[in-house]
């Protein structure tokens, strides 16, 4: 064997070896890459940080990433522990006072005097009562599966969180480092490098702006809800809703859904289907409006590919997919301009429009021609 096949086998092997190697630590990093990928949106987003720390503290590279990763986590953790503490405290208190309120009140009663004259004559007792009972039952059910699962989903939320938080430790130290690395490594043209690197910084700026804005508008449109139709401690529901916005699909049904059911056991019919209607309406449709045009804004995304890649990346990713839904968008756009661009000699935007025809000379009417003509002939 020569000296070139000797190499060009030397050659297949180690892609081979190198491809299975890859696969093999693609398995061992895939059940990681959520918490990961979100670490690395949150040093994105708080990259000055880090910057202005180094400028402080030159040459304590790791005690700046601490401090970093310890301001973010900060910010992140004390408003959801002070919501989730001051919600607690409400929940615990309905819980305690609950029992004695159904034993005193009798709930079907309660219900049928409160309907509207329109509808109480259509309800009858017996339906009302086996109907309600049967709620009342598969809610006690339902709570305990939802319990069982919330500990499972909160041990879970535990390891995530410890896992990004190392991850920002470690992009925060070596972040740039890594990157410059990474594009020495990859066979692609920087440009398309550099091009990707900019889609995920709007992406990360876009999403977590995004949807933070948005929870706070649909928190602040949920307590006007919420303060109309009377509800006590209406500003702890109204941050509720705040966090309860970034949980995909449910989003804020959350809180004004249980909120109304209670509202209407207690005997305030008319306040329970108001709040109802107000965030199925109101606070629902203020989050299919706001949301896409908010994360659209920065990302050379159309509305609609924002709206379709995020719940879409919910319903494949999960809740991360709104975070990897409009990124694999991004990406995706940003090759298609690529394409375009490089390939097909195309430099006109994706989406532009039509360009105008310009209005076609007029034909001259008889009634115009005929004068010419008739000044043309006496002059003969």
């Amino acid at each position: 064997m020569s000296a070139a096949d000797s190499k060009r086998w030397s050659n297949f092997v180690f892609a081979g070896l190198f491809a299975l190697a890859i696969i093999l630590f693609s398995r061992i990093l895939l059940p990681f890459v959520m918490p990961v990928l979100l670490g690395g949106f949150l040093v994105v987003l708080f990259l000055p940080i880090q910057d202005f720390l180094r400028r402080r503290l030159k040459g304590h590279g790791a005690l700046c990433a601490a401090l970093s990763t310890l301001a973010v986590f900060l910010l992140i953790l004390l408003p959801l522990a002070g919501v989730g503490w001051l919600v607690g405290r409400e929940l615990l208190q309905l819980a305690t006072n609950l029992p004695s309120v159904l034993e005193r009140v009798d709930v079907r009663q309660e219900l049928l005097s409160n309907l509207p004259a329109g509808l109480s004559r259509y309800v009858s007792t017996e339906t009302v009562g086996s109907e309600l009972e049967r709620a009342l039952v598969s809610g006690a059910t339902a709570s305990a599966t939802v319990l069982r699962h919330a500990v499972g989903v909160g041990s879970a939320f535990v390891v995530n969180l410890f896992l990004m938080t190392v991850a920002m430790y470690y992009f925060f130290l070596d972040g740039r480092r890594l990157y410059a690395e990474a594009i020495r490594l990859v066979p692609l043209d920087k440009r398309y490098i550099q091009g990707f690197s900019r889609d995920f910084v709007d992406v990360a700026y876009a999403i977590v702006y995004g949807n933070t804005v948005t929870a706070l508008i649909q928190g602040a449109v949920g307590l006007v809800g919420l303060l109309i139709a009377d509800v006590p401690h209406a500003g702890v529901w109204g941050a509720a809703m705040v966090i309860a916005a970034l949980v995909p699909v449910v989003g804020t049904g959350l809180v004004w859904v249980p909120i109304s059911i209670l509202l209407a056991l207690s005997g305030k019919v008319g306040e329970g289907l108001f709040l109802a209607g107000w965030g199925a309406l109101v606070v629902g449709t203020a989050d299919n409006f706001i949301r896409p045009r908010l994360c659209g804004s920065r990302m050379a995304l159309h509305p609609l590919l924002v709206f379709l890649s995020m719940f879409g990346g919910v319903a494949v990713f999960g809740m991360m997919g709104m975070l990897v839904g409009p990124l694999i968008a991004s990406l995706f756009m940003a090759m298609v301009r690529i394409y375009r661009r490089d390939f097909l000699g195309i430099t006109q935007p994706v989406l532009v429009e039509p360009p105008v025809e310009p209005p076609a000379p007029a034909t001259p009417s008889v009634l115009e021609v005929q004068p010419t003509l008739s000044a043309s002939s006496a002059e003969t």
